[in-house]
């Protein structure tokens, strides 16, 4: 009886889906036409990105509002945190903190930190894929973060929401990798654009910051979704800049050399808020304690913070307004700067979600306040205001910690609209960029990345260099030779060899030189001035290159090019020779894994609409089709070699989706691959043949 009512209800939930992909074949072929006009088609699409984009950053300011009105109240924030409890001050970051560290953990830990370099990584390793669900989680957990009290900035949770939203548009229809990386880069600039009502601003950052890419099939589109992001925001909130700046003119020509000894105070701050940031991650990272218990922590810290300096919870635009306009003594904005990056460090560290770029202009607003006001006391016939130093400040520290100057000069002209501070603001930016250039190995972005092993300015073929593993490539049949050997010895074992390399190794198997057959043929020529006594250790070369397991195979690569060996020996930690890398095994399976991650990327997007009860077939060709299935019972648990799917049910797997945290991984199948329960396969093959395994429950 029971098995029967199972059976009804299949049956009733397969007529339901049946329905439901008739719908989905519906919108797909409307889709694909809606595509075949390309040009057309992509401009469409920036619009739209741009328009939700504007929608969703109003959205996210609504949202940190509400958040902020249930935690504190209405008013001035800092004068409420002055006037609320102790206990208050520190129970309230605490609740917001844990809350949200949870909330992240459970739906989408990348929503945690700042946002973009999660988005980065998207363009540069995932081609461009990221979840839907990171828009409403990041959403939720930043706005609730900022509303709570966490030092953090909204602009890079609006720049991950847009960009996963571009992210979703792509993959909704199914377009190249190239193209899903412009449309995140359409919606990065519109959530930028439409917070700072920044237009050029926000279309330089995507370019600059997020694509590394201004060529014109890409940021044409860009500018388009900048420009509708810009308008919404101009729609709901007015046609006016971000700040009020200070009236500024240029006192002396000299005046530029302390704009220049800013821009060297603020590469030195922007370096140590990179270095607080990263210090702070580690030490909550090793904290032996549950995620909650550390977000606990974090938000203690801050309420103990704001019992004395209440101005360093929260975004800070209020506090940045008073030092622009010239009414805050340098004491406090020196400690307010110190303050800010304390507390956004411990923010960011003990698991909130926020962006790193107000807490930067921030800081770069109080040190341009601080040094304006001792320049303006020393020498005040040659200096402006202290509030010039302050806007100046702004672009400064924002283009030391993004290394991102172009995008820094024009985000706070534009937020200004003040022309007549252009000069300084492109000096003391540019000298802020080279300071921390020459000081990090990366910006604030790129280096959370390098933490996790992904460098984006080495490019596809480093990341995919960096899969292989020395211990896999490495041979183990080498050619060794003692070092007491002599050269007839030596002669002998090259004449009937083919190996161009022989290994030099002591008694105790320790390398100690190599020889080369070019070697060898060099002293051939001399032979009457080589001692008859003379042996191999004479001969061999002692100063070379030789790696160990662990080193990433890029390296490897490059040492081989910088020696110009063909080979370079593998060692242990005592000096034991233990094989061998050839340079042409590293580009043969670099050849390899980059054709696999291609077609990966290419077979991915056909895996968009697979649902978990019914199968999806597509006619590629006639009489062949493709065919995203779930994984047959009598598959789980075992390998491709064990099934033999090929030989056995005449059809190939071409891609192998799996489930891993929520998420899904797109990985091209191999012989030792073991099919789980809850996988997807991508299947091609004959009609008959596709109809036949789909049957197979």
């Amino acid at each position: 009886m029971k098995d029967s009512q199972n059976r009804n209800k299949i049956k009733r939930i397969r007529k339901y889906i049946n329905r439901r992909n008739a719908l989905y074949s519906f919108i797909q072929r409307i889709l694909i036409q809606i595509k075949s006009f390309d040009q057309l088609f992509v401009i469409i699409i920036a619009m739209i990105i741009g328009v939700v984009s504007g929608y969703g950053a109003a959205g996210f300011r609504y949202l940190i509002d509400f958040f902020r009105t249930i935690s504190w109240g209405d008013g001035s924030f800092v004068e409420i945190i002055k006037t609320t409890p102790y206990y208050l001050k520190i129970g309230i970051p605490v609740i917001g903190g844990v809350i949200v560290a949870l909330f992240v953990n459970r739906f989408a830990p990348e929503a945690k930190g700042h946002g973009v370099p999660e988005v980065i990584d998207a363009v540069a390793t995932k081609n461009g894929y990221i979840r839907m669900r990171v828009v409403l989680v990041k959403a939720v957990a930043s706005a609730l973060s900022i509303g709570s009290g966490a030092s953090v900035g909204r602009e890079g949770p609006i720049v991950q929401i847009g960009s996963a939203f571009g992210s979703s548009v792509g993959q909704l229809f199914q377009v190249s990798t190239r193209r899903m990386k412009t449309f995140i880069g359409c919606g990065a600039a519109a959530g930028i654009a439409a917070t700072f009502n920044a237009p050029i601003a926000g279309a330089i950052f995507a370019s600059e910051v997020i694509l590394g890419d201004f060529s014109v099939a890409a940021i044409g589109p860009i500018i388009i979704a900048s420009v509708f992001g810009t308008v919404i925001s101009r729609s709901l909130y007015g046609d006016f800049p971000a700040f009020i700046p200070p009236v500024y003119t240029l006192h002396s020509p000299f005046e530029i050399v302390f704009y220049i000894i800013l821009g060297i105070i603020t590469g030195l701050a922007g370096w140590l808020f990179v270095k607080t940031l990263y210090f702070s991650e580690d030490v909550f990272e090793n904290l032996k304690l549950s995620i909650g218990v550390k977000a606990a922590i974090g938000g203690a810290l801050l309420g103990l913070l704001a019992m004395f300096i209440p101005e360093t919870l929260g975004v800070g635009y209020d506090s940045m307004d008073r030092v622009l306009s010239g009414n805050m003594p340098y004491f406090l904005a020196g400690a307010l700067l110190f303050g800010k990056i304390f507390a956004t460090s411990i923010s960011l560290g003990s698991g909130a979600s926020g962006g790193i770029f107000a807490p930067s202009l921030f800081m770069g607003s109080m040190l341009g306040g601080t040094l304006g006001s001792i320049f303006h006391t020393m020498y005040p016939e040659l200096t402006s205001s202290s509030g010039a130093y302050a806007l100046v400040g702004m672009a400064a520290m924002v283009a030391a910690t993004t290394h991102a100057p172009i995008t820094a000069i024009l985000i706070i002209f534009e937020m200004t609209s003040e022309y007549s501070v252009i000069l300084p603001l492109m000096i003391t930016s540019i000298v802020a960029t080279v300071i921390t250039t020459r000081m990090l190995d990366g910006n604030i972005y790129t280096i959370k990345l390098k933490r996790r092993g992904v460098d984006i300015h080495g490019g596809t073929a480093i990341n995919i260099l960096d899969q292989l593993k020395v211990d896999k490539i490495k041979q183990h049949l080498l050619e060794i030779i003692q070092d007491d050997a002599t050269l007839e010895e030596l002669l002998e074992r090259m004449s009937t060899s083919s190996q161009s390399v022989y290994y030099v190794c002591d008694s105790d198997k320790k390398l100690s030189g190599i020889i080369t057959q070019g070697m060898v043929r060099r002293f051939l020529n001399r032979m009457e001035d080589i001692p008859k006594e003379a042996i191999v250790r004479d001969i061999s070369n002692t100063h070379f290159p030789k790696i160990k397991d662990h080193v990433p195979v890029h390296e490897v690569l490059q040492l081989m090019l910088e020696a110009d060996m063909l080979a370079i020996p593998v060692v242990d930690d005592q000096g034991v020779l233990t094989g061998q890398v050839l340079r042409q095994d590293i580009l043969r399976e670099y050849q390899e894994m980059l054709i696999q991650s291609q077609s990966a990327g290419y077979l991915a997007s056909s895996m968009k609409f697979i649902h978990k009860y019914y199968h999806e077939k597509t006619e590629v060709i006639p009489g062949f089709l493709m065919a995203r299935i779930n994984t047959p019972t009598e598959f789980v648990d075992q390998s491709f070699r064990t099934l033999k799917i090929r030989s056995k049910y005449n059809v190939d797997v071409l891609l192998v989706r799996k489930s891993k945290n929520g998420r899904f991984i797109d990985i091209m199948p191999k012989p030792n691959t073991i099919i789980g329960l809850e996988d997807q396969l991508l299947i091609f093959g004959k009609k008959e043949d596709v109809e036949s395994i789909c049957q197979i429950s």
